[in-house]
């Protein structure tokens, strides 16, 4: 947002540093000032409102409070110290029968002359990149970039009376918007509407309706300063893509409580710039905020922040904010303001004074290195079932804990298909295995052996279980894999000293608790020494499918099988990336061999006409040592 320095300058009882070093205190303590720009005789400061201060920040206001907070300064008058309450007048009927609008005031002036604004307030607007348009316009405007609420002015002539409603618009209802685009609007959107007929004559939030803009012949007009709900606001501008200054400070969040307050503000400024008589003010709805006390204690405050604060160097930063608090020993409890709806919990009150007394001033504090006081045992026995199972030739994986479909759902999910927390790995793992099945030849594997150890959730709870799967082929056989899966279990046990009670046994996939496991192991008292891992490197793989092929024959019994692998993979061609024996067996003095060779291109997808070459010389290898082809 941009900040005229002459204008937050006016707001303040002291001068304000230079631009360049005020620009500086705030970026260090409070927004980032992205560019200083020199506009006639004054200074735009662009400053990167982050959505945590955007509420209360997004105002000349709420600026020259920080800057005032910031340089020991003061307002030279805060409207927000003496909140508004404004009474229903007859004068002005308001029905408000969206839920997105929970307060709406409005005053009838009339009797007001609609030109050229002032000078000074011309300048204001320029400043922060406003045109001019009129002096009702540009009061509306002026007094939403000075308190941050947005208003809009509405000829009060050409309404069929004094009567306005907040209503959802109905489906593929029409509206022609100031400017002259017309948008089509749906029950999902709010309108404004002129009461006496139905007509609408705004967006809510966003943007008025050409059907009654001030003009040049204006002399009557209604003010609206409403409060809107954030999040219609914002899924209606997106919906439209329609974002203006009004619509960016509602969806943001900004509080109620400041409607009444800048509808008194603006009615005094269109009286000083086109003149005019009040005839009514009134309201529907309730404009008053309370903020809940928070609670913190001065030791929370220095160890959140690495400081040695003292009491009264706390209660002079909260008077800089001129907050409301109490004091009980070494413990402060803090009111809120009514626009701060940031502040509340310790750690938002925390931030405030590490902020204000400067993240500058925090000295980074090396921790003290001390001895493992405690023996993490669910660490210690998961280290155990690592190394048995990897030591058995399996794979370690880590899956997402969120799944399609489960037992716990999610309220934000961050995808379609990961809307709940996982209540078992075998799932999981099913589909890693199948994944995996296809890369079996490529990677040597004769059964993909993969493993997980993490965490599960249900309604109630959560348990930290381990579970494995096999498979040799490329469907699940239980004569071929259970085998694999009893010779794991076994080996769990062996270690672990202690049987193994199974959740689930069923298609090569178990799974068990180690939280209920536990309980039952041995003590630990000490970690166990690991040796270092020896030095490995890595390559890249292709992102290419990968071709199996199968060549058998038969050699005299004197012939190994290495030597066999040996002479294949010289024959084979820089294709064939891996050479595998994966059969033997003798018969009349002879004995046959069988490989596996895969064959894979870094750069294309292999055809099966191009891995036939490589096999035809393979055969013409084996027939030239004397061998013959099966």
């Amino acid at each position: 947002m941009k900040f005229s320095y002459n204008w937050l300058g006016s707001l303040l009882e002291k001068p304000m540093p230079p631009v360049a070093e005020l620009g500086d205190l705030i970026t260090f303590h409070s927004a980032e000032i992205e560019e200083l720009i020199a506009v006639g005789g004054d200074t735009v400061l662009d400053v990167k409102v982050l959505p945590d201060k955007s509420a209360w920040l997004m105002s000349h206001r709420g600026m020259a409070k920080e800057i005032a907070v910031i340089t020991k300064n003061t307002l030279k008058a805060d409207p927000f110290l003496n909140p508004v309450t404004l009474s229903k007048d007859s004068g002005i009927k308001i029905e408000l029968t969206s839920a997105t609008c929970d307060f709406y005031s409005a005053a009838l002036i009339t009797g007001v002359k609609v030109g050229a604004s002032p000078d000074w307030l011309k300048e204001r607007l320029a400043a922060v990149g406003q045109r001019s348009i009129n002096n009702i316009v540009d009061a509306t405007n002026y007094v939403m970039f000075e308190l941050g609420q947005p208003l809009h002015a509405f000829d009060a002539d050409k309404l069929g009376g004094h009567n306005i409603t907040v209503r959802d618009a109905k489906a593929e209802e029409k509206i022609t918007t100031l400017t002259g685009e017309e948008y089509s609007l749906q029950p999902t959107d709010a309108l404004i509407v002129d009461g006496t007929n139905d007509v609408a004559i705004g967006i809510a939030g966003i943007k008025g309706g050409k059907v009654a803009a001030v003009d040049a012949a204006t002399s009557n007009i209604i003010i609206e300063s409403a409060h809107f709900d954030r999040f219609a606001v914002r899924k209606t501008a997106k919906s439209l893509k329609l974002q203006t200054d009004a619509s960016k400070r509602y969806e943001n969040g900004i509080c109620r409580a400041v409607a009444p307050i800048a509808l008194t503000r603006v009615v005094e400024l269109i009286f000083e710039v086109a003149g005019g008589t009040t005839e009514v003010v009134t309201a529907v709805g309730d404009g008053s905020v309370e903020r809940l006390p928070v609670t913190v204690r001065l030791a929370e405050i220095n160890s959140l922040l690495g400081v040695t604060l003292s009491m009264s160097d706390v209660e002079d930063i909260l008077n800089r904010f001129a907050y409301t608090y109490t004091t009980a020993g070494e413990s402060i409890t803090v009111t809120p303001p009514f626009e701060r709806d940031d502040l509340v919990i310790a750690e938002d009150i925390v931030e405030e004074i590490g902020r204000i007394y400067g993240l500058g001033h925090i000295v980074s504090v090396p921790p003290t290195v001390g001895a493992v006081a405690e023996i993490n045992v669910r660490h210690y026995y998961s280290e155990k079932i690592r190394e048995t199972l990897m030591t058995l030739g399996f794979s370690e994986v880590y899956t997402s804990s969120f799944r399609a479909k489960d037992v716990v759902k999610l309220e934000n999910a961050l995808a379609t298909d990961k809307g709940y927390l996982r209540s078992s790995l075998v799932e999981n793992l099913r589909e890693a295995r199948t994944l995996n099945i296809p890369h079996r030849d490529l990677l040597g594997l004769p059964a993909v052996k993969i493993f997980e150890i993490g965490t599960v959730f249900g309604t109630e709870s959560e348990e930290f279980r381990v579970a494995f799967a096999v498979q040799t082929g490329t469907a699940y056989k239980a004569k071929a894999d259970d085998p694999l899966v009893d010779e794991a279990l076994a080996a769990l046990a062996a270690v672990l000293g202690v049987s193994i009670t199974l959740i689930s046994k069923e298609d090569g996939i178990v799974e068990f608790s180690l939280d209920e496991m536990l309980t039952h192991l041995p003590k630990v008292t000490a970690y166990e020494k690991t040796s270092l891992s020896p030095k490995t490197t890595y390559q890249g793989f292709s992102l290419y499918p990968a071709v199996s092929r199968d060549i058998a024959m038969w050699v005299p019994e004197a012939v190994t099988a290495e030597s066999v692998a040996a002479l294949l993979k010289a024959q084979a061609g820089p294709l064939c990336v891996r050479v595998t024996h994966v059969d033997t067996f003798g018969k009349d003095g002879k004995m046959s061999l069988a490989f596996r060779l895969v064959f894979q291109s870094s750069e294309k997808t292999l055809t099966d006409s191009e891995v036939q070459i490589h096999m035809d010389d393979l055969y013409k290898t084996v027939a030239n040592q004397g061998w013959e082809a099966r």
